[in-house]
């Protein structure tokens, strides 16, 4: 998938919504639209977080600490499935990217285009082995949509990793601070410390403003 070959020149921009801003409800879905929409050199994918259906699985383990933590991490990435659908009928002018198959051919798409990825598409008990290991988030509760959008930048060759925050965010925030701020999961910074200093994605936080 990260092969160039037969790709129309352009970039492909990776933006990571979390799920807490489709529970922000519909003054959130113009600026969302805003943001996902593609300038004519562009591909965008947009991975959705799981919010409030995500969080109520960390209550869960909080009350029975002696669930498995990985098992209870791929129940939460199982639980994205349910986003990504939602995500993909509130903005239908996105193309779906469901399968490996599905999002090996969108990285090589048509500019100009969104794609709404769905995670267990390439991160999943099932589809590790397509994704190098040096890419890889631990599977536990350290690991949120963070770390995973990152690992679908490497596999699109994305130039840029966008997150989208609902809150203010310092520009001269670093990507450690912003982990030990409790803003990205511990894994994202550790992945991005483990690469060199100019290699791809770039990340960059963007401000969601909710309509009046």
């Amino acid at each position: 998938m990260t092969e160039p070959t037969h790709q129309q020149p352009g970039e492909n921009i990776v933006i990571k919504i979390g799920g807490a801003s489709l529970f922000g409800g519909s003054p959130l879905l113009d600026p969302i639209r805003k943001l996902i929409t593609p300038r004519e050199h562009e591909r965008i994918f947009v991975l959705l977080g799981g919010g409030e259906t995500v969080e109520s699985m960390r209550t869960l383990h909080a009350h029975f600490p002696q669930l498995d933590a990985e098992t209870m991490h791929w129940r939460c990435v199982r639980l994205l499935d349910s986003t990504w659908e939602i995500g993909c009928e509130l903005f239908p002018h996105a193309r779906r990217a469901g399968t490996w198959d599905e999002l090996s051919r969108s990285a090589r798409g048509p500019l100009a285009t969104t794609y709404f990825v769905r995670a267990s598409a390439f991160y999943s008990p099932d589809s590790l082995h397509r994704v190098p290991a040096e890419w890889l988030p631990i599977h536990d509760w350290d690991t949120t949509t963070d770390a995973i959008s990152w690992v679908l930048a490497k596999l699109v060759d994305a130039a840029e990793l966008r997150i989208a925050k609902r809150c203010p965010v310092d520009p001269l925030l670093s990507i450690r601070q912003a982990a030990a701020s409790g803003m990205i999961d511990p894994e994202l910074a550790r992945l991005v410390a483990t690469r060199e200093p100019n290699e791809k994605p770039s990340i960059r936080f963007v401000v969601l403003e909710a309509n009046p």
